[in-house]
């Protein structure tokens, strides 16, 4: 803030500044005794001012401020004494060097909390300029009054106190002038206080060097001068900055090494020490024709002040040295502690890209096999598709079967382990040329870039080969196949998602196809997949809604065409009202985990209703059961549950499974299976194998599972329409073999007299087919019975 800002919050100050000047300088014109009453009440109304302006504000440095205000007090008693007539000179020099040394006093006690540098320095720099000033001042002022005349002792004594008090001052003053952030408005007030002393202390010396201590007399430019300098000091304690620029001091051991010497400083210093040392010499030679006497007090007063100062230079430069070491000695510090700090960067930087590669390479890669993963699989796929030739590529999908048995017979880790084994066997047979990737579980994939059609069906077929080899698993030999679904790659398929998704159905197609296979893409799989599609999402539909009925066909005693039993026969009627064939849609319910719901349906209803037929004409009804339904723990109970909800008799329930669901690799489903049968067969409830003859058709297993009826499957009855004896043998052979294991045989597909004939003559005790009757609704199939039935219709055959 400068001082001739003058705002509002600034107008006391000024006020206070501006009028006591004024009223100071109008005493001046007044008699000496009336000019000193006013300057005795200016300076207690200053006095007053700094007290209380002191007592209310906040200040940290209260004693150098009330030292001050304490040589103001001595201002008024010097003042006072201008009221006696005549008063001794020495008695007011003496109180005005009293209150010069208190101003001195409390400058210096303003410093110690005012320090923008380590005060050692700022003293000494303010030494160094003071006294380049003094020897100045000396050499043309001071040392030249004392040399034209004989000094007294009392002379001598007020030249030496205020010569020392001026020399300090002149040193707060330059202090304050190179306080840098702490040179406020206030301490300028201060400053410029300190100047008017030293101004007025300069012209009374050479006055009184001239005309002795007589020139010292009241009402002089000394005691103008002092009555201006409680002023400023009074306006320094109302100004807005007064307490404003403390810096806290430095904490002990605080490194000061940063601080420098600014240029202009050093400028002055070089000035100074070069300058003031010719001073004397130039003074002689100006003053001209001297004699020895008169220009010795200016010499001997100029060498002793020029001696001073080259003192206090070579003290400045050792401590410039000292700095200019600290601060070499700091630099290496820093320069050593950047080493470091750059040394541990150059580590973090390593560690972070290394830990980025790592970061990447879990994002993009298999934790368990180390292989891509379908990310960085697709990521390759999304680089290759556009830049490749003509069939220049291939995709291959491929899924281990048999894996799931491995994790439920050793376990997930001998799982894991072979997992691992199969990714080292794939990566060891491609090689650099492709890409190995694992997309989760079982299903691997491998990307062939710059292969031809052949060569990736070649590789393809022995990628298979390699996972036939059996994999030595914790001491045992675990034995797996694969199924291959492999897609040509070309320059028209830009689409990686797609790529994928074709390659998906081939493998689906592989599968389906009976496994451990390979099958290549073509576009009918999409149009079968579509189909795949749109059959779950109307199965869902007709599950919640009616459009999945029953129907029923019955099964007739071939002595007497008599009906003994009806078949349950799931029909759906799409959405366009035309039937969809249960080979069709029955797969794609046990895909989508609906099959056991579908089927739990159909008993549920085909036990009420045969209840019904059962009390009137004693016929049985049968349910084919899908395995899915087989394998869960509370099957034969859910059964039992719609017997006894349903009024039905157990031995008036007979459950067609199929020769898959008998046969294959024992494990815990199959004995859950087993056992459910075995409950319900000791309950009453009769076990059919459906379509017999067309599966495994192994002998072993019709002696040892829980079966009661063998049903021959149509392909074989259709045959018997053919005259070669081969067909028919086949039929007697089943009939046979049924007969020698004592269990009854049902014919399906009877659909020619020729047929029925023929079954009669081979003693097939019973049939079913068109030739009898077709499937019909339960109203249907209610007339059918009350049509044919007799009186007391004929027993089931057990």
């Amino acid at each position: 803030m400068a001082l001739g800002s003058v705002g509002p919050s600034h107008r006391p100050w000024l006020i206070l500044l501006a009028g006591g000047t004024a009223v100071v300088l109008a005493g001046q014109a007044l008699p000496l005794r009336v000019g000193a009453a006013l300057w005795v009440v200016v300076a207690l109304v200053a006095l007053g001012v700094a007290t209380v302006a002191i007592t209310r504000r906040d200040a940290v440095h209260r004693s150098g401020w009330w030292a001050l205000l304490t040589g103001c007090g001595l201002g008024v008693a010097s003042g006072a004494i201008y009221l006696i007539p005549d008063p001794p000179v020495l008695a007011w020099v003496t109180a005005i060097a009293a209150r010069h040394a208190l101003f001195v006093v409390g400058l210096l006690l303003l410093f110690g909390v005012r320090r923008a540098r380590p005060p050692g320095q700022n003293i000494l720099d303010a030494a160094i300029v003071s006294v380049g000033l003094a020897v100045v001042g000396w050499t043309f002022l001071v040392g030249p009054s004392i040399g034209n005349r004989t000094p007294t002792a009392a002379y001598f004594g007020v030249a030496i106190v205020f010569t020392v008090l001026d020399l300090v001052t002149l040193g707060c003053v330059v202090r304050i002038l190179q306080g840098g952030p702490s040179r406020t408005p206030t301490m300028s007030l201060l400053a410029a206080a300190g100047g008017v002393v030293l101004v007025a202390d300069l012209a009374s010396a050479t006055r009184i060097a001239a005309v002795g201590l007589v020139g010292f007399q009241p009402g002089g430019i000394i005691h103008l001068s002092w009555q201006v300098c409680g002023l400023l000091l009074a306006a320094a304690t109302l100004h807005p900055t007064f307490g404003v620029g403390y810096p806290a001091p430095a904490a002990a051991g605080a490194d000061q090494s940063d601080v420098g010497l600014p240029r202009t400083r050093m400028a002055i210093f070089i000035a100074t020490g070069l300058i003031a040392p010719a001073m004397p010499v130039i003074a002689v030679w100006l003053a001209g024709d001297i004699g020895v006497a008169t220009a010795l007090p200016t010499l001997i007063g100029s060498a002793v002040l020029t001696g001073v100062l080259l003192v206090l230079l070579v003290v400045k430069l050792g401590q410039v040295a000292r700095l200019a070491d600290r601060r070499a000695q700091y630099l290496k510090v820093q320069a050593a502690t950047l080493v470091v700090q750059a040394g541990v960067l150059h580590q973090s930087m390593a560690e972070q890209e290394k830990l980025q590669r790592q970061m990447t390479h879990r994002a993009l890669h298999d934790p368990l096999t180390g292989l891509a993963n379908r990310a960085l699989l697709m990521e390759r796929l999304e680089r290759m598709l556009p830049t490749m030739s003509d069939g220049c590529g291939g995709l291959l999908l491929l899924d281990l079967d048999g894996f799931k048995d491995v994790n439920d017979t050793l376990g997930h880790p001998a799982g894991d382990d072979v997992l691992v084994q199969v990714a080292d066997r794939l990566h060891a047979a491609i090689g650099e040329s492709g890409t190995v990737a694992r997309l989760g579980g079982d299903e691997f994939a491998l990307l062939l870039a710059d292969t031809g059609p052949d060569l990736c069906r070649h590789v393809a077929d022995r990628m298979v080969e390699v996972i036939r080899r059996p994999y030595q698993v914790a001491d045992r030999q675990v034995y797996l196949a694969a199924s291959g679904g492999l897609l040509l790659l070309d320059r028209e398929r830009v689409d990686p998602a797609e790529a994928l998704r074709d390659a998906d159905l081939a493998l689906y197609a592989a599968k389906e196809a009976g496994k451990n296979q390979v099958v290549e893409f073509s576009p009918g799989m999409r149009e079968f997949r579509l189909h795949y599609a749109q059959l779950a999402a109307g199965l869902q539909v007709a599950l919640a809604g009616d459009a999945l009925t029953v129907l029923y066909q019955p099964i007739v005693d071939l002595a007497c065409g008599r009906p003994v039993a009806l078949e349950a026969l799931l029909r759906w009627r799409g959405a366009d009202g035309r039937f969809v064939p249960p080979g069709q849609f029955i797969p794609v319910a046990e895909d989508i985990g609906v099959v056991s719901a579908i089927g739990d349906q159909v008993l549920r209803d085909a036990c009420a209703q045969a209840a019904r037929w059962f009390d009137r004409h004693q016929v049985a009804v049968s349910v084919n059961v899908s395995g899915r339904q087989l394998v869960l723990p509370d099957f034969a109970d859910t059964v039992l549950g719609h017997l006894v909800t349903a009024g039905l008799p157990p031995q008036a329930l007979i459950l067609e499974i199929t020769e898959t669901v008998l046969v294959g690799p024992t494990g815990p489903a199959k004995d859950i299976a087993y056992d459910g049968l075995a409950a319900l067969r000791r309950h009453g409830v009769r076990i059919a194998v459906d379509d017999f003859g067309t599966g495994y058709s192994s002998l072993s297993y019709l002696h040892r599972l829980p079966i009661d009826i063998l049903k021959i499957d149509q392909t074989f009855t259709g045959a018997l329409d053919s005259t070669e004896e081969r067909e028919a043998a086949l039929v007697g052979a089943i009939l046979a073999l049924g007969t020698s294991l004592a269990v009854p045989t049902i014919a399906e597909g009877v659909e020619t007299p020729r047929q029925a004939a023929l079954l009669r003559a081979m003693n097939c005790p019973m049939a079913q087919g068109y030739h009898f009757a077709r499937p019909g609704t339960t109203s249907e199939i209610t007339d059918y019975l009350a049509g044919t039935a007799p009186r007391r219709a004929p027993s089931v055959p057990s």
